[in-house]
């Protein structure tokens, strides 16, 4: 009888270590599941909002009301709106479009969505489509770089765009107009994008 609990309890302490080690194992691996899923996130994100701004053109649209948006508009708030090129189209399909695209990026409720247009002009009961780009993001913000005529060679930050230095003094009732001697500057030389997650803190 001795012998039967010595041996018992040898098994019940090699059965608990093995429980042990099979747990930690199985709860690395889905930590590095997630992880890997994460990662994958934000490199899904990087590239596809990598390819929206470089297919960026000057473009502007009329909104809803009939107003004149320009080719690119973004506040100090993280949102940001553009009209792209090269949105190709399905071979097989009948209905044929623009290669234009007007696509829009924000923050809600801690989400980095994604939204864009059928339609560059829309109509009053045009919607976007949306899709979730990335979760936990609790900032988001950009930084656009120009260059004004008279100093081309000197880039000009700003952190909203039109840029405060090329709107004109007197706006008319379809919004901001650029200064004439300035309409050139019709998009940024380069975006700069910041933005602040619960696991990496804040990515530039």
């Amino acid at each position: 009888l001795i012998e039967l609990l010595i041996a018992m309890t040898i098994f019940a302490v090699m059965a608990a270590s093995m429980f042990i080690a099979f747990d930690s194992i199985q709860k690395s691996r889905e930590n590095g599941n997630a992880a890997a899923a994460r990662l994958r996130s934000y490199q899904y994100l990087f590239n596809r909002m990598g390819q929206d701004v470089q297919q960026m053109v000057p473009r502007p649209i009329r909104d809803e009301y009939g107003y004149e948006v320009g080719a690119l508009v973004a506040g100090t708030d993280g949102n940001i709106e553009f009209t792209r090129i090269g949105w190709t189209g399905s071979s097989f399909s009948r209905v044929q479009r623009s290669s234009l695209q007007r696509v829009q990026y924000y923050l809600e409720d801690g989400k980095l969505m994604r939204a864009y247009w059928h339609n560059l002009d829309r109509d009053p009961a045009a919607q976007p489509r949306r899709a979730v780009m990335l979760r936990g993001v609790s900032a988001l913000k950009f930084r656009f770089i120009y260059s004004l005529q008279s100093d081309a060679l000197e880039p000009n930050p700003s952190e909203e765009w039109p840029p405060p230095a090329l709107i004109s003094a007197s706006t008319s009732s379809t919004g901001p107009s650029l200064k004439p001697i300035d309409q050139h500057v019709a998009l940024p030389r380069a975006v700069e994008v910041v933005m602040t997650t619960g696991d990496l803190g804040e990515i530039t």
